[in-house]
């Protein structure tokens, strides 16, 4: 069965913008399960303070963003960014146990459990690497997550994913990445960075037409917390 594959990171601006674009194309497939793993965008534990020292430009950054994809950095963040104000912390490797635990205790909702959080920070501001986020937004009992974030099994799994997922991008790491793989094992490109809609429906039809990809190029709206990429050809 064709299947859509999502490399996406929480804690990517560019993705949380994609996500009505991400929810109209499953949405339009119901036949082509979605398939998301956790990227490694903050591969190093940092605050939306540092972020702010780095990328003093930042606000500007999420006003771009809301005109591209329509989609609102949420006023409690943008506080965050302000001095004064508690720090929003951020780390893909412990982002990614929350949501390995999540698609063992509630499968088939990967993309739902993936832009529940996504929309927690960046549309509310919170902090979800907080366990008490990670369970209010979880959906599942309580007991049964909080076991499973430790379970071994688990954070193996959470580790194979990320680095699945970058074995998958190569050369390209970028988020967000959008694959459909076909049932002879193919995988076709349908977004690297942010795409609208209509872009990623051409090419989705253009693959399923039996279409040959087009080349690969320079994303101009990926993640970066800024927005750049460094991509090696």
């Amino acid at each position: 069965m064709s299947h859509f594959l999502y490399i996406s990171d929480v804690f990517c601006p560019w993705c949380y913008g994609f996500a009505p674009v991400m929810r109209r194309i499953a949405s339009e497939h119901p036949g082509c399960p979605v398939r998301v793993l956790s990227g490694d965008l903050v591969e190093n534990p940092t605050t939306t303070g540092e972020m702010m020292k780095n990328h003093p430009t930042m606000r500007e950054f999420f006003v771009r963003l809301a005109k591209t994809t329509g989609q609102a950095v949420g006023e409690d963040f943008l506080r965050r960014l302000e001095p004064g104000h508690d720090d929003l912390r951020m780390f893909s490797p412990d982002m990614a146990v929350p949501l390995a635990a999540l698609k063992k205790l509630a499968p088939g909702r990967e993309l739902e459990q993936m832009e529940a959080f996504q929309a927690a920070f960046y549309g509310e501001g919170l902090d979800v690497l907080s366990p008490e986020i990670q369970m209010q937004r979880a959906g599942v009992d309580g007991d049964a997550f909080m076991q499973a974030l430790q379970n071994p099994g688990v954070q193996d799994a959470a580790e194979a994913e990320r680095e699945e997922a970058l074995d998958i991008l190569g050369d390209f790491v970028v988020y967000p990445t959008l694959f459909l793989e076909t049932d002879d094992g193919e995988r076709h490109v349908l977004a690297r960075g942010y795409a609208d809609y209509a872009v990623v429906a051409a090419k989705l039809a253009s693959v399923l037409d039996g279409g040959a990809d087009a080349p690969e190029t320079r994303p101009a709206n990926a993640c970066g917390l800024d927005g750049h990429c460094d991509i090696s050809a």
